[in-house]
Order: C-alpha cells, then sequence, then structure tokens
C-alpha cells in the first residue's frame, strides 16, 4: 500500500468521535472560482493545544478581523489537537477531496476504475480546482446519497453532503480527519485508486500551492493539498486549506479554515500566517 503510516493508527483516528463545535456565521454562496478531536484522549479540543503554540494563534486572532481556526494530526502518534477547531465555516472546494474519494469508493466496490474521461475530469477537479468538471463527477458519482455514504465512512460528522456541492457548512477537525485518510489510506479503497489520489492533491496547480504549505519550503519532502474559497451572501470570503505534510520520518495532516475576510487575498493571508505558525512548530524551525 502507499501509506506513509500504519491502518490500525488510522482505524484509531477514525474511531475517535469528534467534539461538537459552535456555531459560526457562515450562509450559502457561489465558488468564488467560478461562479478527530485527541485519539489519545477525551478532552476537549482546545485542552490538547500546546501552550506556546495557542498564544502565538491567539496573537495572530488579535492581529485580524478575519475568524480562523485549524486542526492538526500527528501522524506518528495519532495526537490531534485543534484551535477553535468547532467553528463552522463553508466547505467550498475542499469538498473535491471527498468527492474524488466517493468515486474511487464506487470504484473500488465495483472492481472497476477511472475511465479516461474521468480521469481527466479528476485531475482538472483535483489540480485546477475546476468546477464544470466537479458538476460533472458529483452527478456521476450519484451527488450527495454517496458523499453522504464516504462521510459515515470517514467518521465526519459535522459535515453534511448537500445537493449543490460545497454550498455546506464543515469544521477543522472534520477536514483533518479527510487529510489524514488521503494520506494514509483506506480499506473500502483499493490502493492503486489511493495512490493516484495522493499525487493528484501533490501536483496542485502551481497557481493554487498557497495554504498550508506556508512555511514548509525546503523542510518537506513532500505536500498534498487541496484549497477551497467561497464568498458568503454577505460577500464575506470563506477561505480555506486542508492537506499532509510529510518530512523524512515525521508527517502530519493540517487544515485551516477562516471566516469573514472582505477579499480574497486578505482570506489566503491569515491561512498562510497560521499554517507557517503550525509548519515552524510540527518542523521544529
Amino acid at each position: 500500500m502507499h501509506a506513509r503510516f500504519s491502518r490500525r493508527f488510522l482505524a484509531a483516528v477514525l474511531s475517535v468521535a469528534v467534539c461538537a463545535g459552535c456555531a459560526g456565521p457562515v450562509q450559502q454562496a457561489e465558488d468564488g472560482a467560478a461562479g478527530p478531536e485527541a485519539p489519545e484522549t477525551a478532552l476537549a479540543p482546545e485542552a490538547g493545544t500546546p501552550a506556546e503554540l495557542r498564544s502565538e494563534l491567539d496573537r495572530l486572532a488579535a492581529e485580524t478581523d478575519v475568524v480562523f481556526s485549524l486542526a492538526v494530526t500527528d501522524h506518528a502518534s495519532g495526537r490531534t489537537w485543534s484551535y477553535r477547531g468547532g467553528e463552522r465555516y463553508l466547505e467550498a472546494s475542499l469538498v473535491k477531496v471527498p468527492i474524488l474519494l466517493t468515486l474511487l469508493r464506487v470504484q473500488t466496490e465495483q472492481g472497476t476504475g477511472p475511465g479516461d474521461e474521468e480521469r481527466s475530469l479528476a485531475e482538472a477537479m483535483i489540480r485546477r480546482s475546476d468546477n464544470d468538471a466537479t458538476d460533472c463527477l458529483y452527478e456521476q458519482i450519484g451527488g450527495a446519497d454517496e458523499l453522504r455514504r464516504t462521510y459515515e465512512l470517514l467518521g465526519v460528522e459535522q459535515t453534511q453532503a448537500a445537493d449543490i456541492w460545497g454550498a455546506n457548512e464543515t469544521v477543522a477537525e472534520d477536514q483533518v480527519r479527510i487529510a489524514t485518510v488521503l494520506a494514509g489510506g483506506v480499506d473500502w479503497i483499493r490502493d492503486d485508486l489511493m495512490a493516484w489520489a495522493v499525487d493528484l492533491v501533490e501536483t496542485i496547480d502551481p497557481g493554487q500551492r498557497w495554504g498550508i504549505t506556508a512555511g514548509s519550503a525546503g523542510a518537506a519532502d513532500e505536500v498534498g493539498l487541496k484549497n477551497g474559497w467561497l464568498q458568503d451572501d454577505a460577500l464575506a470570503w470563506n477561505v480555506g486549506s486542508a492537506g499532509f505534510v510529510l518530512a523524512g520520518d515525521a508527517g502530519y495532516s493540517v487544515a485551516v479554515l477562516t471566516a469573514g475576510a472582505a477579499e480574497l487575498e486578505e482570506g489566503i493571508g491569515v491561512v498562510e500566517r497560521a499554517a507557517a505558525v503550525v509548519n515552524r512548530w510540527q518542523l521544529g524551525s
């Protein structure tokens, strides 16, 4: 298998219930591109956040009006911690990874694989965040019903599949679970298909390799990610980035979600500042 860490660890991560979070002021809108809590303990999300790191994130929060949350899972220990991890945001194009996982789950169940058209659509959906390709694939996989089944298998409980993809709400803990599965593999998706999914998120279009990559340059061997950006009804931006970072024997998954930015660039900036804090901490730099 392509997994960077054991399925025993992954099963432990997925078996732990996610702590309930707070509701946030997010609303449904059009995509701007086109139109678990701690496996080791039962502590609340904030209880597991390293104190020094939390202080640095608190300083960032005090410097911006943009609301942000994040969650991190260390692959070696299985430990997950979060910062405001239960607050809710629009999922936007982050949903394109679960849609891809749904396609691969269905094909694993059927004993098939993606044809040329499906490969082309999936590559456009993940690498370029193409919305038309996503529309086609979402219809092909069976829409919200099949995506809901994937969320159930992932143990994702606070993110609900919607008929209009990306218009639903999500939380950082759910997104870090999805990223952890992507990095480690699962029994219900064939290893060769999951390896292809990993290749897609590791070869994102250069113009979209912002987000969780911030602060990891030169230290990380591999980074796989997907970003999302979406305006709410008040025209404020929800911007998120989720994926995994691998460096030598170390590896972790991270998700950063934001809301309330007046401009897309402002939201991206806060995502990257928060991600850089996490990467410096995790990579020991």
